[in-house]
């Protein structure tokens, strides 16, 4: 997930401005629908690379950590 952090962050944008500036259009609904979809997809992508990494700092650190003590 990423992987796809900065498309869903172009989405997002782009989707928002033309979801919620306020223009009449037939498919506003439809856009601020797939604003909804790619924003939550933005953050689980923000939170998946967070979460990872901090994952495999700790493993390093703890496989750091037992090579000193050998």
């Amino acid at each position: 997930m990423k992987n796809y952090t900065f498309q869903l962050l172009v989405i997002t944008c782009i989707t928002a401005l033309l979801g919620f500036t306020g223009l009449e259009y037939p498919g506003d609904t439809f856009v601020r629908i797939i604003f909804l979809i790619s924003f939550i997809g933005l953050l689980i992508s923000c939170l998946d690379s967070v979460l990872i990494s901090r994952k495999t700092r700790n493993l390093k650190l703890k496989e750091q950590r037992q090579d000193v003590r050998e």
